[in-house]
């Protein structure tokens, strides 16, 4: 049994089951701190190759007992293509990933998430990321929460119809339709996910939702300058309100170069600088890393980099970096009501 419990707020790995047709059952096998591993293989054209570097095996060796799985669907497509693409990665969650005596429990509600944790079963979220696919309708977002979708990103890089994100240049903030998706969020008791948005987005929707907030996978632009990191002042409001901000192991979002858990833990000095001890984690983006940290390249990973951590910043601060303070920032936001999986 892995030492450490590991809580994560974003992988890509339902987006490559449906795309790639690569098995959940078909993870990374072990990691290998003593060596630098590249990310896994792509598939071929047929689904037949490649390997999730978030797949069962992977979650089980990391000691991962609690997962947010993004819904991802590409903003080039039209916006009922992307829809149908989100209902698929849905589909094949509930049939692969958390099907019934599976080894994800999946988890809507608040008695969800603490029976995933007493059976000792991975519990698994679903979450949106980049809602091009409601094509400004908020009556979609409906759907989405009932199928078991709890948090969202508004945008992916570029701009959609509800808001524009960080790669939009124009940065023109959110559009009408965004605003009454907020409110639908939430009226659902959904909680809002800054990451990927753009800077006026990011202000006007913090001003706007009075719901839960949250960054899934994103660092310190004070730390790195680059669009996809949020700014101190982000970083404050996001822990005044009881947030949770997860730092993500894409190289680029790091540091310049090739980089490693001490440039990441630079990113981490920072935050609980600014009173993130209780508020922060991580959101791997595992099967969605263009450029991995080094020894950081899959889930089997996450004991090695546990070790790393607890020798850093100690045993009691690493617990609560590593799985609780998702695990209560989860708690805080997630509706009552047991669900029992089918």
């Amino acid at each position: 049994m892995p030492k450490w419990r590991i809580a994560d707020a974003h992988v890509d790995v339902l987006f490559r089951m449906v795309r790639e047709g690569v098995p959940f059952a078909r993870g990374v096998p072990g990691g290998s701190p003593s060596s630098d591993r590249p990310p896994s293989p792509p598939a071929d054209e047929t689904g037949q190759g490649g390997t999730l570097q978030a797949g069962a095996e992977a979650l089980r060796q990391g000691g991962v007992a609690l997962q947010l799985f993004a819904l991802f669907a590409e903003p080039g497509r039209l916006d009922h293509e992307q829809f149908t693409f989100v209902l698929r990665m849905i589909d094949r969650f509930y049939q692969e990933v958390a099907k019934p005596h599976g080894p994800v429990w999946p988890v809507r509600t608040q008695e969800d998430l603490s029976a995933a944790a007493a059976a000792g079963i991975t519990g698994g979220v679903l979450t949106l990321e980049g809602a091009g696919c409601l094509g400004g309708q908020a009556w979609l977002l409906r759907i989405l929460h009932a199928l078991g979708v709890r948090g969202m990103t508004l945008t992916w890089n570029p701009g959609n119809l509800l808001a524009d994100g960080c790669a939009e240049q124009r940065d023109a903030g959110l559009t009408a339709a965004g605003k009454a998706v907020l409110r639908e969020m939430s009226r659902l008791g959904m909680w809002l996910d800054l990451a990927h948005l753009g800077v006026r987005s990011t202000h006007e929707a913090l001003s706007l939702f009075d719901g839960p907030v949250m960054v899934s996978h994103a660092n310190v632009k004070s730390v790195y300058d680059h669009p996809r990191n949020l700014p101190d002042d982000v970083i404050r409001e996001v822990f005044a309100r009881q947030g949770w901000y997860g730092l993500t192991f894409e190289t680029s979002f790091v540091a310049p170069g090739p980089s490693g858990v001490e440039q990441l833990f630079a990113h981490l000095d920072r935050l609980l600088e600014l009173g993130g001890s209780d508020f922060v984690g991580f959101g791997s983006d595992f099967d969605g890393l263009h450029t991995p940290l080094t020894h950081l390249s899959c889930a089997s990973d996450y004991q090695w980099f546990a070790e790393q951590l607890a020798a850093r910043f100690g045993p009691g601060l690493a617990r609560r970096l590593l799985y609780d303070n998702l695990a209560a920032f989860l708690q805080r936001a997630l509706p009552n009501g047991a669900t029992a999986p089918d």
